[in-house]
């Protein structure tokens, strides 16, 4: 009698866990499917959001270079300097101070500009280190006409200095002859538009317990083989930039989103991302800058709540299993 009653409490007990098991499963899976679709609607207004970011940062940009290329006295005094080369010139002099107050005060989406001679030598530069360099025009940098300013595709390349991510905007000066005396450049502050792509969104409040977890970033690609964030300094997990020392080579990014995005293809999926870290995504191609946009979750945040009622569920049916099993076992036969 008594090894009967161990038998069938034991067929109770296995039989209670297994049912509160796939309860707990069951009840894991449905919570974790009701939230994915919501999840991916919001990356997706994020996305849209992040979108209208990048084309701003762009269009001030495009908007503050027309207004030096179109000032009166921005190309007159460019024009001093591309033509008289005499530095000691008091004319001379007055020319370099007044461009470098005037692209000194603002222009927080630059890293420098600079005057660039027809033969390539930089006579004038926000940036010191730059002036007296020889930096011709190279198929990296993007050329364009006051007339085209609206419709360049930026290239992005790495710069042979310093070997960071870099993005050169030039356009020609001409004198009243219509002759081109020269080149106006300016080298992008790429780390300011990581920075403007990253920073958090103000949502609805049954969303806000996911903007902490949001990670939204530009990713382009430098040759058919490295692909890396558009910045100059902000950079994520293994995939670091040193700014600090001379860098060799840059780590790629690599990932299920990132590389559809960069295949020209936009859409959403759960996958890992450049750190091997499950993510929901949202993935986009920028045809106008040619850059793969990219908003993710990770997988950990979104479904923590499923796994919360899960455990609760499996841990409540195995406290009451266990409690009826023990007074079963108190119950004389």
């Amino acid at each position: 009698m008594q090894s009967w009653r161990h038998r069938f409490l034991s067929y109770v007990l296995l039989a209670c866990l297994s049912c509160t098991s796939f309860t707990a499963f069951i009840i894991y899976v449905n919570l974790r499917q009701a939230v994915i679709q919501p999840t991916f609607e919001f990356l997706t207004e994020m996305t849209e959001v992040k979108i209208e970011q990048s084309n701003h940062w762009f269009s001030q940009l495009k908007t503050d270079f027309k207004a030096d290329l179109t000032d009166t006295q921005v190309k007159k005094n460019a024009s001093i300097l591309l033509t008289q080369r005499l530095n000691t010139n008091p004319e001379y002099q007055q020319a370099y101070h007044y461009l470098h107050k005037h692209f000194n005060q603002k222009y927080q989406q630059r890293l420098a500009t600079s005057l660039i001679t027809n033969s390539g030598m930089v006579i004038f530069s926000t940036d010191p280190n730059q002036e007296g360099q020889y930096r011709p025009l190279q198929n990296t940098t993007t050329y364009f006409k006051l007339e085209n300013i609206n419709n360049f595709t930026p290239n992005f390349y790495q710069s042979a200095t310093n070997q960071l991510p870099m993005i050169t905007l030039a356009t020609p000066l001409f004198d009243q002859s219509e002759k081109r005396i020269g080149v106006l450049t300016i080298d992008l502050n790429l780390s300011d538009l990581d920075q403007w792509i990253r920073q958090p969104v103000a949502q609805e409040e049954n969303t806000e317990q996911l903007m902490g977890e949001v990670e939204s970033y530009l990713v382009g690609g430098l040759s058919l083989t490295t692909n890396t964030f558009v910045s100059q300094n902000i950079h994520r997990g293994e995939n670091k930039i040193n700014t600090t020392e001379d860098v060799i080579s840059i780590p790629t990014l690599k990932s299920n989103g990132i590389n559809r995005a960069l295949e020209m293809e936009s859409g959403q999926g759960m996958y890992l991302n450049y750190e091997q870290i499950p993510v929901l995504g949202v993935y986009r191609w920028l045809p106008a800058y040619r850059f793969a946009l990219l908003v993710e979750v990770r997988q950990a945040k979104v479904f923590s709540f499923a796994r919360f009622r899960a455990g609760q569920l499996f841990v409540g049916g195995l406290v009451f299993t266990l409690a009826a099993s023990f007074g079963l076992l108190l119950i004389k036969i």
